[in-house]
């Protein structure tokens, strides 16, 4: 903090200096000024300043309303730095024609007005998974989100502004789409903490909290595919090809239509399911532990999934609005296509060995022989059943896009490969 200290107050005093000098020098305001804009020492020291008060306001902003951060949230900042200062290169390259000192000051403030968004998303994130918050972190946490909604909205007004008073495109429209698009994320933010706070009112009974957060964010990644649809498409029609967006747009598409394959398969699965999952017997909850893992309280009564575990019907729902897979063994709670024989036919085709030879009886040794025989115990069987869903979901997760197997590598080869042509081309 010395070292800090001791370079803000550095240039301060350069800053002073050089504006004394010219003023001095020069006598008259006008002349002053050209020579304050011209010369590229007056405007290096000038710039220097104005990076200091920046950092001087993140710092007394960030006192405010978010006290010391931690370890995570500096990760994460230093992370989600690095990748917006790429986004910003590429589109310098589009406005090039513009770039100028108030085009840097511009982007400086936007850098750091997406830090705080940063910022405020891993704060509402570590305070909902934090059981005993005070009432000043709420009260900081939800006045930060309007500073922010406030502060985006102005943005976005001048920007809108300016570019209704020219009438032409311009660097305007890279701001004010970035200011909407965080202004849309302050907002689903806000009311997914309102969210967080009805049910923590509730004492945690809210079993449609989470129906509630599907939508919202369903219908947020619907709103922001529209929104870099079409500002991809004004800035192709006016500057070109928009490169710092097609990574953009590749994975907003991408996490719009996992989350449409996931609300039609929840659709699928909990249409019915009281005929889905038979209920839960009382030997069956004796003879197991009667604890829901989900909320960690005893089950009365409970539904049965496929692979045998129980859970309480409420629990399950909310659950199944995320994952359609088990929460302890991760099994899919939806048959694979053709039923397990057609998934142990896959397996052995991807060289797998089949399911008998994993099967284990807890009253004796059995083996594929016996198992062919029908000597296995009700235990076997239900041993035997919880691997083939272990199977199939292990299938399930090699196939999917989060838990790339083989197939990783193809997809971004022709990402990139998308990529090389739309440059070609355009």
């Amino acid at each position: 903090m010395v070292k800090l200290g001791t370079y803000a107050a550095a240039s301060v005093i350069g800053a002073v200096a050089v504006v004394y000098h010219a003023f001095y020098s020069r006598e008259q305001f006008y002349p002053a000024m050209v020579y304050l804009s011209t010369s590229k020492i007056s405007v290096l020291l000038l710039l220097n300043f104005a990076f200091v008060v920046l950092y001087a306001v993140w710092q007394l902003i960030k006192m405010i309303f978010l006290g010391s951060l931690r370890e995570a949230e500096v990760e994460r900042l230093n992370e989600q730095l690095w990748r917006e200062l790429m986004e910003v290169l590429f589109a310098m390259t589009i406005f090039r024609e513009e770039f100028n000192v108030s085009f840097i000051a511009m982007v400086t403030v936007l850098l750091f007005v997406k830090a705080f968004h940063w910022l405020a998303q891993k704060r509402v994130e570590y305070i909902e998974i934090t059981p005993t918050v005070s009432r000043l972190s709420h009260a900081r946490i939800a006045s930060f989100m309007a500073f922010l909604l406030v502060l985006d909205s102005i943005f976005v007004h001048s920007s809108v502004s300016y570019l209704l008073r020219t009438k032409q495109a311009s660097v305007s429209l890279f701001f004010a789409f970035e200011y909407v698009i965080l202004a849309t994320s302050v907002v689903s933010m806000f009311l997914k903490y309102s969210l967080y706070m009805g049910d923590m009112w509730m004492d945690g009974q809210w079993d449609n909290k989470a129906v509630y957060i599907f939508y919202l964010e369903l219908v947020r990644d619907l709103l922001h595919l529209s929104l870099y649809l079409f500002f991809f498409l004004v800035i192709f029609i006016n500057y070109g090809l928009p490169l710092h967006l097609v990574r953009e747009l590749y994975e907003i598409f991408r996490n719009f239509k996992a989350r449409v394959t996931d609300f039609i398969r929840y659709r699928k699965v909990t249409s019915n399911m009281n005929e889905r999952f038979p209920d839960a017997t009382a030997e069956e909850l004796g003879r197991s532990d009667a604890t829901c893992i989900i909320c960690r309280e005893e089950m009365s009564t409970a539904k049965k999934l496929p692979c045998g575990h129980l859970f309480h019907v409420h629990c399950l729902r909310s659950w199944l609005e995320r994952q359609q897979t088990c929460p302890t063994c991760r099994s899919p709670v939806i048959a694979a296509e053709g039923g397990p024989q057609a998934a142990s036919q896959r397996q052995q085709q991807q060289g797998q060995a089949p399911e008998a030879y994993f099967t284990f009886a807890f009253s004796g040794q059995a083996t594929p022989a016996n198992a062919a025989e029908g000597n296995v115990s009700p235990e076997a069987d239900q041993a035997r059943a919880r691997m083939q869903a272990a199977a199939a979901a292990a299938a399930q997760y090699g196939s999917s896009f989060v838990y790339p197997a083989t197939g990783a590598s193809g997809t971004m080869s022709w990402y990139f490969f998308f990529l090389l042509v739309l440059t070609l081309f355009f």
